[in-house]
């Protein structure tokens, strides 16, 4: 079984007390041994953990199939469901959105499902070959059966599949390398897979033609692809035999209902303005989708090759000029003025969107656009941290986090179908994302800032994030392939607790007064306000998981200075 699962560490933890230290007061991360594992003997120089190795391999492979999806399931699915729905925009828009109505429901659960599964090859692997293998059948399949209805039934599939193998993905890097290695570890397959996937893609792409004979290549390349990669990832991705401790705990956790973690997220203050806005910009963001792609080759006359270019000049590009714009605007315009504006912007490019005729103009539009999204982020990246899900394994956080988005987006996507079904125009499919650009701002009018928080508290934030970047990569006993993986280091749910803490302790009362309320900006957080006592104590005792005393001496060792500056990623 070691062999299988892993090499066991000399002196290996026993599950029991692994479990232990798993539920043990503290913040997952602050121990250098805990995250690090044990350091080498001086002078010893580490053994690469061959099964590591080939679990870099294996997942460094598993990218392929995903790259091989994207590069068949934007531009090139929809001109083959245009074919077969014959440019009926609604029923273009069914096909391609109907997974959302089921994926809201099977993210959280498969997720879960995934938490609790034991086998030899460990809970991920099996997960990620599964929806790879059926990612590439089901691709292949694509151009071989005939009519409509099961070529929708093939994309849905698709669809779920694909979520699912990403969650998993996701899920499975710091169970195999140890959050203290996660980002040397996302860094390397990340790159690794690019390189093979890039290829790919370009393969994949230059092959198509607007001659529908021509079609049955592209899927069924990016289909065998998946298919091969699906086997590799089976066969090589292991996680830590530590991650079994924490596999253990996930399955012997009870379930929480999900109506008592809706409502402890509605009480976080400001917490409904914050919920409908961001639905209202994700409604907004995935009205064109699909159809966006029909009305490029339509309207503005640009076929697979040009608006796959257009993709790649909007990646990029768009961060190197948002982030520093976006910082700008954060840093001139309060909270609340970037939450009502920077909505309204959006609006207003929609809008002008409307009215171009050239794929460049559509171009500018997206990099102009990238500053506003830019600053919105940061303003409120300190309140929507606070809404991220709490309870569950890795598996059901990540799918907690987007089953949401999943559904409240299939609304406007069918709304703007149906306006250009009725009107023969597919340029007002535009006149959506403006109209949710306009009820986010007036949503946003409504969010509360308590004094002091008008602009986001970040300024430690950059030095932290590079100093936790510099500590991954370079730092003491964190080579990627050697070393051990501890069991606290395998819990990858504590990123979640390191998203509220890195981002969300500026909102935290810096001074706690007799009445419960909190200086600079009140124990309610971003909302301002009094807090009751009794929920600053829960507040309290919640930062380090168990004992308000020491959730209390770690508020007072981030704001009076204390503490060292180990890297807590």
């Amino acid at each position: 079984m070691w062999l299988w699962e892993g090499t066991r560490p000399a002196g290996g933890e026993p599950v029991g007390e692994a479990v232990a230290a798993l539920e043990a007061p503290g913040t997952p991360g602050e121990d250098p041994a805990v995250d690090a594992g044990a350091p080498a003997a001086d002078g010893a120089v580490a053994a690469i953990d061959a099964v590591r190795l080939r679990s870099v391999v294996g997942l460094s492979l598993g990218l392929v199939g995903p790259r091989a999806n994207l590069a068949v399931s934007g531009v090139l699915l929809t001109l083959l469901v245009t074919s077969r729905a014959h440019g009926a925009p609604l029923a273009i828009t069914v096909a391609l959105t109907a997974h959302r109505l089921v994926g809201w429901l099977a993210y959280p659960v498969l997720g879960r499902a995934s938490d609790r599964t034991r086998t030899m090859a460990g809970r991920r692997a099996p997960y990620m070959a599964a929806g790879l293998l059926v990612m590439g059948l089901c691709t292949w399949s694509y151009t071989l059966v005939g009519g409509y209805w099961p070529l929708v039934g093939l994309v849905v599939v698709v669809k779920l599949a694909s979520v699912v193998f990403g969650l998993n993905n996701v899920a499975a890097i710091p169970e195999t390398f140890g959050r203290s290695r996660s980002l040397k570890a996302a860094a390397v397959i990340g790159a690794c897979g690019t390189v093979v996937s890039l290829v790919i893609k370009f393969t994949v792409i230059t092959t198509w033609t607007t001659d529908p004979a021509t079609w049955n290549g592209p899927f069924r390349m990016a289909g065998g692809f998946m298919v091969a990669v699906a086997v590799a990832v089976l066969l090589l991705v292991r996680e830590a035999p530590a991650a079994r401790a924490v596999a253990d705990r996930d399955r012997s956790r009870p379930s929480r209902p999900w109506q008592d973690e809706l409502r402890e997220v509605l009480r976080v203050p400001n917490g409904k303005v914050l919920l409908a806005g961001i639905f209202f910009f994700w409604a907004g963001l995935s009205a064109t989708g699909y159809l966006a792609i029909v009305y490029f080759e339509k309207v503005q006359h640009a076929g697979a090759g040009a608006q796959t270019v257009a993709g790649w000049l909007t990646g990029a590009p768009a961060l190197l000029v948002g982030v520093p714009a976006g910082y700008a605007v954060s840093r001139l315009l309060t909270r609340k003025q970037v939450a009502v504006i920077m909505p309204l912007g959006g609006a207003v490019l929609s809008v002008v969107q409307f009215f171009t005729t050239h794929l460049w103009q559509s171009v500018v539009l997206a990099l102009a656009s990238a500053p506003l999204f830019t600053a919105f982020a940061i303003s409120l990246a300190p309140m929507l941290v606070r809404l991220l899900p709490r309870s569950g394994g890795m598996g059901e956080l990540l799918g907690k986090l987007v089953a949401p988005f999943s559904l409240f987006a299939v609304v406007f996507s069918l709304l703007a179908a149906w306006a250009v079904d009725a009107t023969g125009d597919y340029r007002v499919i535009w006149l959506f994302p403006a109209a949710a650009g306009v009820l986010q701002a007036a949503v946003m009018t409504r969010l509360r800032v308590a004094p002091g928080r008008e602009r986001p508290q970040l300024a430690a934030v950059p030095q932290r994030l590079v100093q936790a970047v510099v500590d991954q990569v370079w730092g003491r006993d964190r080579s990627l392939l050697a070393g051990v993986v501890s069991v606290a280091d395998a819990d990858g749910t504590a990123w979640f607790e390191r998203a509220r803490s890195l981002f969300g302790e500026a909102e935290e009362p810096t001074e706690i007064t007799a009445d419960g309320a909190g200086g600079a900006g009140g124990g309610s957080g971003p909302g301002g306000g009094h807090c009751p006592p009794g929920a600053l104590r829960h507040s309290i005792g919640s930062v380090s998981g168990s004992d308000p005393s020491a959730g209390r001496a770690r508020l007072q060792d981030r704001h009076g200075g204390g503490g060292g500056d180990h890297d807590r990623a």
